[in-house]
């Protein structure tokens, strides 16, 4: 169960860090807003709406790594499992 709320966590990608900021409602991820501003534009940043749009499809951290991107990829996982365990009860 996951309590209601604003969660956000850090976690190293490979030109800096990566920001999840995970919106809980209902025990569901409602909304999800990656600051991936330390990632380069044609790789990390263009594939943030995507990644987004991913976590709150699968309701998870378990997304697939963007080809050209893994490095961000893998940093969202971690900080998206971090934000979740924030936000259980």
């Amino acid at each position: 169960m996951l309590k209601n709320g604003i969660y956000s966590a850090q976690a190293r990608g490979m030109t800096g860090f990566v920001t999840a900021k995970l919106e809980i409602s209902n025990n569901k991820i409602t909304f999800v807003n990656l600051d991936l501003s330390t990632k380069t534009p044609q790789y990390g940043q263009k594939a943030k709406g995507k990644i987004e749009n991913e976590i709150l499809a699968k309701q998870s951290a378990n997304i697939d790594a963007g080809a050209g991107a893994t490095f961000t990829s893998n940093g969202v996982k971690e900080a998206v499992k971090d934000a979740l365990k924030k936000a259980e009860k």
